[in-house]
């Protein structure tokens, strides 16, 4: 994806008010002061994604996908996109022990770009009581 295209998907975040206008700045300045030299790492990153897949009763409640290349340049800002994981979500993963606050993005992406991640990082099927069967997936693709 070239970088005009990711500019055009923060704008279009923004516009769907999914993400601020702040961080949208924060967002795209990212991807501004990415490094021209950093560009052998992120041929392993093209036309990869990011991707989160949360369903509950067979229906998908949230299916997040970001570019990794997109990833690899805003990894510093990446706690704030946390926020757009339901509480539900994150209180479950916190039962089970996972709390993404502390999953370091900026090494996560190291390791994609090594090869010694691709494939499923998070794979969690809860049956709640009220709302049914929930599963939550994160990899890589």
């Amino acid at each position: 994806m070239a970088m005009s295209e990711e500019k055009l998907k923060i704008l279009q975040m923004i516009q769907d008010g999914k993400i601020s206008a702040t961080e949208g700045m924060e967002l795209l300045k990212a991807l501004d002061e990415a490094e021209p030299g950093e560009t052998s790492g992120l041929a392993n990153l093209n036309g990869r994604f990011f991707r989160v897949r949360i369903s509950a009763e067979g229906n998908t409640k949230v299916n997040v996908n970001v570019p990794l290349k997109l990833l690899k340049a805003v990894s510093k800002f990446a706690n704030f996109g946390m926020g757009f994981i339901p509480p539900e979500a994150k209180e479950e993963l916190n039962r089970k022990g996972i709390d993404l606050s502390q999953i370091d993005v900026e090494e996560l992406v190291r390791m994609i770009e090594e090869g010694l991640i691709d494939c499923k990082l998070v794979d969690i099927d809860v049956n709640d009581p009220e709302k049914g069967p929930v599963k939550v997936e994160v990899y890589v693709d």
